[in-house]
């Protein structure tokens, strides 16, 4: 009897379960494996014990037959020449860009990670061998290791004329938004076209997209940097009109540099279109992940894009409709009138667009706080205002208690929403309008507070670490708590004093409530020397 039969029968003799809903959901699991998650499997084998109430050694042993089964659902879904083809490489090579994030890159650690790693980690869930990277030095040595057959995939790629002569393409899985930025004073930019053709305009080196465009904007002046930061600055400085590129690495570039003077002027009628390239001596490769990649969801892509792209350009409004929309009221209204409203509405979107783009620049992404490019300039201000009013001035460090051990031992997920909970916490507990929070780095975080007196301020703090204590922390089904350590300085602050002299008085008496046990405050009882007059 086969083995969902065997299911079949206990369940009808023993079971409060209709049959055929019991049968329904294993068919589920074995034909869509990448619709469940693998924790699914545990849950619904000790619903089904408590619910048909059999405790034989039978079903027992049943149950993990069908559970061992569950190895083989990802090689289900190739043919038995494709798995056979596969072990007999015994593993894929894949190469990467190792300094394009958003979407791929190189750790310090030589760890692969970005929007491509995580793809490739929902790759070899579905595969029976490994999928190894081959690292490279940067992204033309990746290509010259696909040629030289060193790599079976590139993660991320678009197919050109001279990749065609090594490389085949799946079809595509990710689309970014192509966009062109430039300084604040230049016009909307609505195509390629309205960029004067007497004016340089910078674009990555290597890419797709620059052979593309040379191909089909051969008048266009393009000026090829090895990093978008290169050709942003030089933006900046005035040497080229504006900067071509894909939306994410764009956006990324212009928030990790804290570039707030450019705007998005336009977004491009041609999109990035990325895909697995294969090399083209083995178009079995190809058949494999075009196979695999139709398994991953519209919503685990959609996971990936949130994650990872800060910004996504609007996708939902139809341009092309609105301009046919537009020109059945010509009739009705004069050329100055149709003119006025169409600038006005586009200078209202890339005015909200640049207007993200400063708020990101100025936010910390995980927790909403701002950051510490942020800081710097905000506590100058209120020390300067507390020292010529001779108001009271609080700066208070705090470090969440062994964090990396929360990191190990329950994972980093279960960290990010260990400082989301303290973000929130904080923002629940310091309420005045001139409070200011701060993400300075990691498990650091930076309160400053002007007017409050040490005792009052003492006793926020005591009560904020009291709160955070009780605080459970949930995520799906992980649970636990953490505490923090807080070091502050309270005192009108005397004239000699900078900000950093600042800093290092909370840092010191950090450091004392470390050493005093953790999960306590201590407050700073050191003072600036003041220089001797002469």
């Amino acid at each position: 009897m086969p083995l969902d039969g065997a299911f079949l029968f206990l369940f009808g003799t023993t079971s409060e379960i209709p049959p055929y809903i019991f049968l329904f959901s294993l068919r589920l699991i074995q034909t869509r494996p990448m619709v469940l998650k693998e924790h699914v499997l545990s849950h619904w084998a000790v619903y089904l014990m408590s619910a048909v109430r059999f405790k034989s050694s039978g079903f027992v042993i049943l149950l993990s037959l069908w559970m061992t089964s569950w190895s083989a659902v990802a090689e289900s879904l190739l043919s038995d020449t494709q798995i056979a083809h596969l072990k007999q490489k015994g593993k894929v090579t894949y190469c990467i860009d190792p300094n394009w994030l958003p979407f791929e890159a190189l750790s310090e650690q030589g760890k692969h990670t970005g929007i491509s790693a995580e793809y490739i980690r929902l790759l070899q869930r579905m595969l029976p061998v490994p999928l190894e990277l081959y690292p490279t030095a940067d992204w033309p040595a990746s290509l010259q290791a696909a040629k030289d057959r060193h790599c079976d995939l590139l993660t991320l790629a678009m197919p050109t004329p001279s990749r065609l002569e090594y490389l085949i393409f799946t079809k595509a899985y990710l689309e970014v938004p192509n966009v062109v930025v430039t300084t604040k004073d230049k016009a909307f930019i609505r195509s390629v076209a309205d960029i004067p053709t007497s004016s340089p305009v910078g674009i990555r080196a290597g890419f797709g997209t620059l052979e593309l465009y040379q191909q089909r904007y051969p008048k266009l002046q393009l000026v090829p940097f090895h990093d978008y930061e290169q050709g942003l600055l030089q933006v900046q400085s005035g040497h080229l009109y504006g900067m071509l590129g894909n939306m994410g690495s764009i956006s990324y570039s212009l928030q990790q540099n804290s570039i707030t003077n450019l705007k998005i002027a336009g977004r491009l009628a041609e999109d990035t279109l990325l895909s697995l390239a294969c090399r083209n001596d083995d178009p079995m490769l190809l058949e494999i992940f075009d196979k695999l990649l139709l398994q991953i969801s519209p919503e685990q892509k959609q996971q990936i894009n949130n994650h990872w792209l800060a910004i996504r350009y609007e996708q939902g409004f139809d341009y092309e409709l609105f301009w046919q929309m537009l020109l059945a009221f010509v009739l009705l209204i004069s050329v100055v009138s149709i003119s006025y409203l169409k600038l006005k509405k586009l200078n209202l979107a890339l005015i909200e667009a640049n207007t993200r783009l400063e708020q990101l620049s100025q936010h910390d992404p995980l927790t909403g706080l701002y950051n510490r490019q942020y800081f710097e300039p905000r506590v100058q201000q209120a020390l300067a205002l507390c020292q010529r009013q001779q108001l009271p001035l609080t700066l208070a460090m705090m470090d969440l208690d062994h964090f990396k051990d929360i990191n190990d031992t329950l994972g980093h997920n279960f960290g990010d929403q260990c400082l989301k909970d303290f973000a929130e916490l904080c923002q629940s507990q310091f309420q005045r309008k001139d409070d200011l929070l701060v993400r300075y780095g990691g498990e650091e975080f930076i309160l400053v507070s002007v007017g409050s007196d040490a005792e009052t301020m003492q006793q926020l703090l005591e009560d904020f670490l009291q709160r955070l204590e009780q605080h459970q922390v949930r995520l799906n089904h992980q649970r636990g708590r953490c505490t923090v350590s807080i070091g502050w300085y309270c005192d009108i602050p005397p004239a000699t004093m900078d900000s950093r002299s600042l800093v290092e008085l909370a840092d010191q008496a950090l450091y004392q409530a470390k050493d005093a046990g953790r999960n306590c405050a201590v407050r700073s009882e050191a003072t600036v020397p003041t220089s001797p007059d002469y």
